[in-house]
């Protein structure tokens, strides 16, 4: 019971409301290009774009879905696609801020799950069109999805499709792959907890993120235990 507690209170520490990001405006526009593959003929598009308040403009416009395993939930990963395009390797879905799936408000919901705050994708051929004010194209931003990943699930979660998030080239239209999301950035971002601990998370690719948080967890339960 007593390291269930701990457990608990370590979670409940980290857990907490993503910021609304309105840093976007100026910032490069970024594509995810969802390509037919042997097992799957999903193929289209979903664009991200700064909006006039600094937010997110996400303009969705898929085809070949699926007729009988939808609606399709879809979320940003913290990994990227690789070379193998084996959608498993794009790992967890991005969420800076430890936040839930089912949650209750659009700031509770992990950061990367666009179906959970807007819906999942439906049909065979799907286009919408919505902000997004928890997302970021500023690469400084613990927000920023640059250089991460977008995955297509089926309604059971099987993994359908997946595609990286690169730059858009708007003279033509095509996506940048030589864009790294770990291009630069050495800001951090302050970390509070309950236990009023300060941390700082430095930003980069999926893979320090999921580092960071994994540090910011141990050092929470370590004071938790220590306190007990």
């Amino acid at each position: 019971m007593k390291y269930l507690s701990i457990f608990l209170l370590a979670t409940f520490a980290l857990a907490g409301d993503a910021p609304i990001s309105t840093d976007s405006k100026g910032s490069p526009s970024l594509i995810a290009k969802f390509e037919k593959t042997s097992k799957s003929n999903i193929e289209g598009t979903i664009k991200f774009t700064p909006a006039n308040n600094g937010t997110v403009s996400v303009s969705v416009d898929l085809k070949g879905l699926p007729s009988d395993i939808g609606p399709f939930p879809y979320h940003v990963h913290e990994k990227p696609v690789p070379a193998s395009k084996n959608c498993s390797a794009t790992e967890n879905h991005f969420n800076p801020y430890n936040g839930t799936v089912r949650a209750a408000t659009p700031a509770a919901h992990e950061v990367g799950d666009l179906a959970g705050k807007h819906g999942n994708i439906m049909g065979e051929s799907y286009k919408t069109e919505y902000d997004d004010s928890y997302i970021s194209l500023n690469e400084k931003s613990r927000s920023y999805i640059g250089g991460l990943s977008i995955v297509i699930h089926a309604n059971n979660g099987t993994r359908l499709n997946c595609a990286n998030i690169t730059l858009l080239d708007e003279g033509h239209g095509n996506a940048n792959t030589t864009m790294s999301n770990s291009s630069s950035s050495s800001s951090q971002s302050a970390v509070n907890t309950s236990s009023s601990m300060a941390s700082t998370a430095p930003q980069g690719n999926g893979a320090e993120r999921a580092v960071v948080n994994g540090l910011l967890a141990a050092g929470v339960v370590g004071v938790i235990a220590a306190l007990i």
